[in-house]
C-alpha cells in the first residue's frame, strides 16, 4: 500500500508551506491545491516553483462562477468590507473535497490566527458548509483542536501536529529549522485578498449594486480609476499598461474616449442604457483632467464606438471628480 495521500489547501503563504513540510515529512504523500481567482492573485509560474522545492504536486483550480453567487449573499456575511471569509474557505474546500476523494483533506489555518474565520466556532461552520465536519485537518494547530476522523481512525498522529496559536510567528524560525525548509526570500503569511481592502470592495460593491456580476466585470476592477456617471461606469487608464489594457478590455457597446493630440489616459465608458450626450462630455472632461493638457481652457477628446470613431469633441477639464466617486 502506498503513501497515504494529503489535499492541503495551498496558497503559497509561510503557513502553508509549514503545514506542506510537516504533512511530507510525516510520511504522506502531499498535494497542494491552489484556488485563484481575480481577487486573490498569485504569481503561478512562482507558486509551482516553490511546490516542486517542498516537493509536493501541486493542482491550480480556477474559481467558477459559483463563487460569483456566493459573493452576492454569503451564508455567514461579510467582514469589515466584502470579505465573505467563512463562506470563501467553505467554498475552496468544497472544490477541495472534489478532487480529494477519500483522501486527507488539509489547510493551514491557525487557530485564533484570524479574528473572523480562524476561531472554534468558524471553524465548526467552515465544516458544515463545506459538507467536511470533523474531516478537515489543520496540522499547525491540531494539538489544540478537537480531533478529527482522521485521527480517530488512526490515520494521524496527534503528537506529529502542531501547537500554534495566534498571530505571533516567534516559534517560526524554530519550527522550519526543524522541518528542513530552506528556501531563500521565504513568503510572509498569506493575504492580499482585494475583497478585504476598503478601496477595492467599494468598486465591487458598487458593481454588484450597478452591472452585471461577471468575472469579466470583476478583472477590470483591478484596473485604473473607476467613476460613476449616473447609469455609466467610467474606467480611466493611470499609465502606458492601463490604456493598453484597457483597449483591450473593451467590448462592443463600449465607448472608448482618448486625447488624440497630447499624452493622456485611455478611458472606457460602459453604459447600462444609451448615454446622454451630456454623459459623454462628462467623461471627456474628467479625461481631459487626466491628460496633460489638464491646464488648458478646452482640450480635444476622440470618442470611440467598436472600432468606429463617433466624435470629437473639444471640453473642458473637469477638477470636482469627488462628485463621481464610488462610495
Amino acid at each position: 500500500m502506498g503513501k497515504k495521500k494529503v489535499y492541503l489547501l495551498f496558497s503559497g503563504g509561510l503557513d502553508s508551506i509549514i503545514a506542506a513540510k510537516l504533512l511530507k515529512n510525516s510520511g504522506y504523500e502531499v498535494v497542494g491545491v491552489h484556488i485563484t481567482s481575480p481577487f486573490f492573485q498569485k504569481n503561478l509560474e512562482e507558486l509551482k516553483e516553490l511546490a516542486e522545492k517542498l516537493g509536493i504536486e501541486l493542482k491550480i483550480i480556477e474559481a467558477g462562477d459559483d463563487y460569483l453567487e456566493m459573493l452576492k449573499n454569503p451564508v455567514y456575511g461579510y467582514g469589515k468590507n466584502i470579505n465573505p471569509c467563512i463562506d470563501c474557505k467553505a467554498y475552496m474546500l468544497r472544490k477541495l473535497k472534489e478532487i480529494a476523494g477519500n483522501n486527507i483533506i488539509a489547510t493551514g489555518e491557525v487557530l485564533g490566527q484570524r479574528p473572523m474565520s480562524q476561531n472554534l466556532d468558524a471553524f465548526r461552520k467552515i465544516e458544515k458548509l463545506s459538507g467536511l465536519k470533523r474531516r478537515i485537518l489543520r496540522p499547525l494547530s491540531g494539538k489544540l483542536l478537537p480531533p478529527t476522523l482522521y485521527e480517530e481512525e488512526g490515520i494521524v498522529e496527534k503528537e506529529k501536529l502542531l501547537d500554534l496559536k495566534g498571530r505571533s510567528r516567534k516559534k517560526y524560525p524554530e519550527i522550519l529549522e526543524k522541518l528542513g525548509v530552506n528556501l531563500e526570500n521565504l513568503p510572509t503569511p498569506a493575504g492580499g485578498c482585494l475583497l478585504t481592502e476598503q478601496a477595492f470592495a467599494k468598486k465591487v460593491k458598487d458593481l454588484m449594486d450597478n452591472d452585471e456580476l461577471t468575472w469579466e466585470n470583476v478583472r477590470l476592477l483591478r484596473i485604473g480609476r473607476h467613476l460613476r456617471i449616473g447609469n455609466c461606469k467610467l474606467v480611466i487608464g493611470r499609465n502606458k499598461k492601463e490604456n493598453d489594457l484597457l483597449r483591450e478590455y473593451s467590448k462592443e457597446g463600449d465607448f472608448l474616449l482618448w486625447t488624440p493630440g497630447v499624452p493622456g489616459p485611455t478611458a472606457i465608458l460602459r453604459c447600462k442604457i444609451k448615454p446622454e450626450l451630456s454623459q459623454i462630455k462628462t467623461a471627456a472632461g474628467i479625461v481631459a483632467r487626466y491628460s496633460d493638457a489638464k491646464e488648458e481652457p478646452s482640450v480635444e477628446v476622440v470618442v470611440e464606438k467598436n472600432g468606429k470613431l463617433i466624435n470629437k469633441l473639444l471640453v473642458k477639464p473637469i477638477f470636482d471628480i469627488n462628485q463621481f466617486a464610488i462610495t
